[in-house]
């Protein structure tokens, strides 16, 4: 079991400790499961309850933070300090290097130093596997296929043929790099698949969630951006653009042609049409569809999205829809007595 004191813990990660310095910690835990030997992390407010009752021996927050009564783990950035702490007490265990014997792996394979590739996965002919490289069990890598070096498929990842994976990628199960992309020529009613010929092209340091789908240029690339983090359930289609750094949100999902800039951030259920531009650092909220260009910096939501101001008070006039309405149709009875009134009066 790993221990360390909290003196420790704030030397190591940068912080500083109020309270009892010597106290040792066996782990991290959430605010209602901690006990005296654990470290819980406190930063939204809705959580102050919670924070003030819980047992645990120390909490981790933010700078600036009062908890009267309770030892605190005080750092500039909590949410990075809980990554690392956590890498610090859940290690990962990996596996012995080498190539199951239950593997497929055609000969002509470039297999870099330190390679793990496991049962019943299958490289076809072509392949390069960069050095560390892990390639779960049941993984399949097409023909002329790369996987960059340090990048973890997890076991059921399907790459197409073509596909090339940057450096220190995470590829999680049921993803599928490079199927074909949706589309069809359609002449009298027949639909006539036409064929989709482009890559997908993953750089460096992508981690791609459960179960999403990227699919080949029709000639082109469609390509992800360095550093780019896509969460499970999403698909991007055909010659699409992911610009470096991106976040994309369970269930988002992205038509054909379209590019995001840099830094754009889809949150859950978003989605754009296809042949738009993202500008850079653009924020689309949970639910919306983007119908439209949005420039640099933008922060849309609704459908169609809009400047999420502008929504918000759409979704306040909304409300009161049933309410304006009887107003209006209780002016109407007055406007229409009036007009009586008066042709009587003539």
């Amino acid at each position: 079991m790993k221990r360390f004191s909290l003196l420790q813990l704030a030397e190591k990660f940068g912080g500083e400790v109020a309270g009892d310095r010597d106290r040792q910690i066996e782990g991290v835990a959430t605010l209602e499961a901690a006990g005296p030997g654990d470290l819980a992390f406190f930063t939204n407010s809705r959580y102050l309850e919670k924070a003030r009752n819980s047992e645990a021996g120390a909490i981790l927050v933010r700078e600036g933070t009062e908890l009267p009564g309770k030892t605190l783990l005080v750092v500039e950035d909590p949410s990075t300090t809980l990554a690392e702490l956590l890498e610090l007490f859940h290690p990962v265990e990996l596996p012995e290097a080498g190539v199951s014997d239950d593997a497929r792996v055609s000969d002509d394979v470039d297999i870099g130093a330190g390679v793990t590739i496991g049962p019943f996965a299958v490289i076809e002919a072509g392949c390069r596997i960069g050095d560390g490289a892990r390639v779960g069990a049941g993984a399949f890598v097409g023909n002329g296929s790369q996987v960059g070096a340090g990048s973890v498929l997890m076991p059921g990842v399907v790459v197409y043929p073509g596909t090339v994976i940057g450096k220190a990628c995470l590829i999680h199960s049921g993803v599928i790099l490079g199927g074909d992309g949706f589309g069809f020529a359609t002449r009298s009613g027949l639909h006539r698949k036409i064929p989709q010929v482009g890559r997908v092209v993953v750089e460096d340091q992508v981690e791609i969630g459960a179960n999403s789908t990227v699919d080949r240029g029709a000639l082109g690339d469609t390509r992800i951006g360095a550093g780019s983090k896509i969460d499970n359930l999403v698909m991007i289609a055909h010659g699409v653009t992911i610009g470096p750094s991106c976040l994309l949100a369970g269930q988002a999902g992205i038509a054909g042609s379209t590019r995001l800039g840099k830094g754009v951030t889809f949150a859950g259920q978003a989605g754009a049409a296809g042949h738009l531009t993202i500008g850079d650092g653009s924020v689309v909220a949970a639910k919306s569809a983007v119908f439209t260009d949005i420039p640099d910096g933008s922060f849309v939501a609704g459908v169609p999205a809009a400047d999420h101001r502008e929504w918000k008070k759409s979704v306040v006039v909304q409300k009161r829809l049933p309410e304006m309405r009887a107003e209006l149709k209780r002016l109407a009875r007055k406007i229409r007595q009036l007009e009586q009134d008066r042709n009587q009066e003539d």
